[in-house]
C-alpha cells in the first residue's frame, strides 16, 4: 500500500513585494485628496491628512512617506501595491480595509482600527501597533518584524502563514483566533486572554517555558512542588 505524502507547508510570511516602480510615480498634492478618492501610480508626502474622513478611498501602486493620517476615518480603505514609510495613523478607523502587497516601515499605527480587514502579503517592519484592533480580520502571508504589538487585539481573527519576529506581544489577545502555520519564535510573549488559541502556532523552547504555567492554569492543572 502506497503511503500518501504529506503536503508541503506553505512559505511563512510575506512572500511577494509590492508591484511598484518608483520611477513611474507621479507626485500628488494634498489638495487632490477628496472624500472619495482613487489614486494610482502616485507618490504622496510629506503630507498632513490627519482627521481625513473619506467614504471610499484607494491607493494602488503608491508610495506614502511622512504622511499623517492620525484619527482618519477610512473604513473600507484599499491599499494595493503600496509602500508606506513613517506614516502615522494613530487612532484611525480603517475597519474592513483591504491591504494587499503592502509594506509599512517605521509606521505609528497605535490604536488603529483594522477590524474585519483583509490583510494579504503585508510586511510591517519597526512599526508601533500597540492597541491596534485586528478583531475578525483575515491575515494571510504577513510578516510582523520588530514591531510593538502590546495590547493588540487579534480576537477571532484568522491568521495563516504569518510570522512575528522580534516583536513585543505583551497583553496581546488571540482569544478565539484561528492560527495555522503561524511562527512566533523570537518574539516576547506575555499574552492576555485564552492561550488555547495558540494551537497552530510555532514557539521556541524558551517561550514554551514562559507559557507553560498560564496554559496549565487555563486547563485547570495545579502545579505544585512535591
Amino acid at each position: 500500500m502506497m503511503s500518501r505524502s504529506r503536503p508541503e507547508p506553505p512559505k511563512i510570511g510575506a512572500t511577494q513585494a509590492p508591484d511598484l516602480s518608483l520611477a513611474d510615480l507621479e507626485e500628488v498634492e494634498v489638495g487632490g485628496i477628496e472624500s472619495e478618492f482613487e489614486l494610482e501610480t502616485v507618490r504622496l508626502g510629506p503630507a498632513a491628512l490627519n482627521g481625513l474622513d473619506a467614504s471610499s478611498g484607494r491607493f494602488e501602486q503608491a508610495r506614502l512617506e511622512d504622511v499623517n493620517l492620525d484619527d482618519s476615518k477610512l473604513r473600507g480603505l484599499q491599499l494595493v501595491d503600496v509602500e508606506a514609510e513613517r506614516v502615522s495613523a494613530a487612532n484611525g478607523n480603517w475597519g474592513g480595509a483591504l491591504l494587499r502587497r503592502v509594506v509599512f516601515k517605521q509606521a505609528r499605527l497605535t490604536g488603529l482600527e483594522l477590524g474585519e480587514a483583509k490583510i494579504e502579503e503585508a510586511h510591517f517592519k519597526g512599526c508601533k501597533l500597540d492597541y491596534a484592533n485586528f478583531r475578525h480580520s483575515t491575515i494571510e502571508f504577513a510578516t510582523f518584524e520588530d514591531c510593538v504589538l502590546d495590547n493588540a487585539d487579534f480576537q477571532a481573527a484568522r491568521i495563516y502563514a504569518a510570522r512575528f519576529v522580534g516583536c513585543q506581544l505583551t497583553a496581546t489577545d488571540f482569544t478565539k483566533a484561528e492560527l495555522e502555520h503561524v511562527d512566533l519564535r523570537g518574539s516576547e510573549l506575555a499574552l492576555a486572554g485564552s492561550l488555547l488559541a495558540l494551537r497552530g502556532a510555532t514557539v521556541d523552547s524558551l517561550q514554551l517555558l514562559d507559557l507553560a504555567r498560564p496554559i496549565a492554569h487555563e486547563l485547570g492543572i495545579t502545579v505544585e512542588e512535591a
